[in-house]
């Protein structure tokens, strides 16, 4: 018993200094703006648009003295077409308090519904949107292909909650699915067609094995803060196969999962090596993260550690929070980028071989100003239209009262914005990309979508504590764009897990419609190509999931174009009018 406590007190000891020695070494600029962009030009920005947009959102975590661990990491944001008019609409999920059976009536889940033009109306009460338990993250997805995107709320205990959308109102169809809470930490989640059977299945990301009652008070310099995950023991992530009757099979064993035990926070889910199935990333905490690849008929193998994403480039687990797939240099591989813990990168693990990658980050000018600030929400998207993805993340601490153990870090943070320069390569454009990127907020969730349809992606970031903040896209010298709504009919309603291909002149450029991202959120299923300064998509490809291809020529730019698998185009505008299923 007594080396068994020796070792157990060197093991918390070495977690701790692993997590919270990085942050006193960490640049004296680490809460605001890095070194490397004080003099940097843009045309992009991003102003602060929360109070034109109608979203009053307060995120209520309910700190306690106590610090309960589930307090200081909610929570997400959908970004998503809940009512068929083509305008993406909002739903911020709110978190409570630990050990209250029921949420603080403030602390309710919001629904706003768009215009089309980026004005939001409060739709929380008429649509049922239900606030129970202690809310983390949000998934959407059509499960029964009735044509209304459902939605799936993640819960600390557990007890997560499937919302059947009737196309006026949601319904908690949770136990007819056959969906059992399990009392295990449920983190992201995501819908995807694992199979190609037409249908979604679902993955929700799980942490680790905490309750007030196995509480570990932590301290550090004599002060108590929020426990290090290092501590506590991993849970599996758990897997439910459709069945295509409106119910879930749990196949968490047969895939592997449930032997798999990591502490999961993120998911990035679509098909990283390109071969017509879909696979998931899922960035871990303090653990190796996992790379699943899909063989097509429901099989999974994790290759994480042989692919070179596992760890960092040191080849030690982080502290990883977000992720998200990109092609960031137009080499026709996908990369993967990985959000991490302060005075850790946030990874961009580029592939330079099929399904072989290396950790770039540094290299392609990520690394400073990652390592300056903790990072969770994370996206790649074209912020100015001209056909190449760049990088948004949003920061914040965890630990509430970092101000009383250094003076070089805060709780709340900048958010970081590179610019990709064509090549690959990103530049901190942070401090020179408008107002919205000047607040200091503790970023969480973050998700990104045209939501003022002019054609360009705007974001929306979900705070512990704080406000819910909205970025709208104003950069002046922006490209054309063509907007694109996929509709399965043999494939998923929604189109997740489809590939879409432009040739625009002598250049290529691909898209994916993901199941997840980011940190505990979705971002909009409506794909945006920027043209740059071309007018018209040559010839664009959709790989629709488990189906044959279809080809689209002569695409005009400067439109949104609904697309039902096998039909042509139909240009509309977001917001206009509502489609029925």
């Amino acid at each position: 018993m007594m080396r068994k406590s020796i070792i157990t007190f060197l093991t918390l000891l070495l977690m701790t200094t692993m997590l919270f020695g990085s942050c006193n070494n960490a640049p004296n600029n680490s809460g605001g703006a890095s070194s490397t962009n004080q003099n940097i030009k843009t045309s992009i920005r991003f102003d602060d648009g929360t109070q034109a947009s109608g979203i009053d959102f307060l995120h209520v975590p309910t700190r306690t003295a106590e610090k309960l661990m589930p307090e200081i990491m909610g929570s997400g944001v959908a970004i998503v077409d809940v009512n068929r008019d083509g305008a993406p609409d909002v739903v911020l999920v709110n978190s409570g308090a630990v050990r209250a059976e029921t949420r603080p009536a403030e602390a309710r889940n919001r629904l706003y519904i768009n215009d089309g033009r980026g004005h939001f109306t409060d739709q929380t009460d008429a649509w049922k949107l239900p606030s129970a338990g202690f809310g983390m993250g949000i998934a959407a997805g059509d499960f029964d292909n009735d044509g209304w995107t459902d939605l799936f709320l993640t819960m600390y205990r557990g007890d997560d909650v499937l919302l059947r959308n009737t196309g006026s109102s949601f319904e908690d169809v949770t136990a007819k699915a056959g969906i059992k809470p399990d009392g295990r930490w449920s983190t992201s989640a995501g819908f995807f067609d694992l199979d190609n059977d037409g249908d979604l299945d679902l993955w929700t990301a799980r942490y680790i094995n905490y309750t007030p009652e196995n509480a570990v008070k932590t301290y550090h310099n004599r002060v108590q803060i929020y426990s290090t995950p290092g501590i506590y023991e991993a849970t599996p992530d758990r897997l439910l196969r459709n069945n295509g009757d409106g119910s879930f099979t749990d196949a968490s064993k047969d895939a592997g999962l449930s032997a798999a035990a990591r502490k999961g926070l993120a998911l990035a889910i679509g098909d990283i090596d390109l071969d017509g199935d879909q696979d998931v990333y899922v960035a871990n905490d303090t653990d190796a993260n996992q790379l699943w690849l899909g063989d097509g008929r429901g099989g999974l193998k994790d290759t994480a550690q042989l692919s070179g994403v596992a760890y960092s480039e040191e080849g030690i687990p982080q502290g990883s929070m977000g992720a998200d797939f990109s092609d960031t240099n137009n080499d026709g591989l996908l990369d993967i980028v990985c959000t991490n813990f302060q005075g850790e990168p946030t990874n961009i693990y580029r592939q330079e071989q099929p399904l072989l990658f290396r950790d770039v980050s540094d290299i392609v000018g990520v690394g400073e100003a990652a390592r300056a600030r903790l990072k969770f929400g994370v996206d790649f998207f074209d912020a100015d239209n001209d056909g190449d993805e760049d990088l948004i993340v949003t920061n914040g601490h965890i630990e509430d009262n970092i101000s009383e153990n250094t003076d070089s870090i805060t709780f709340a943070q900048q958010s970081t914005l590179y610019e990709n320069s064509g090549n690959g390569n990103f530049v901190d454009i942070s401090n020179a990309a408008g107002t919205a990127l000047q607040a200091k907020l503790v970023g969480r969730g973050l998700a990104t979508g045209d939501l003022d349809g002019d054609g360009d992606l705007d974001f929306i970031i979900n705070t512990n504590g704080g406000k819910a903040q909205i970025g709208i896209n104003q950069t002046e010298k922006r490209g054309s764009f063509i907007g694109l709504w996929l509709e399965g009919s043999k494939a998923n309603r929604n189109a997740i897990g489809a590939r879409v291909v432009a040739k625009i002149g002598n250049r290529t450029i691909q898209r994916e419609v993901m199941g997840a991202s980011s940190y505990l959120s979705i971002c909009d299923f409506r794909l945006l190509f920027g043209l740059g300064d071309a007018q018209t998509i040559d010839e664009l490809t959709i790989h629709w999931p488990g189906r044959q291809p279809q080809v689209i020529k002569g695409l005009a730019a400067g439109k949104y174009y609904r697309v039902v698998e096998g039909q042509e185009p139909q240009a509309f505008i977001p917001g206009e009018k509502r489609f029925e299923p």
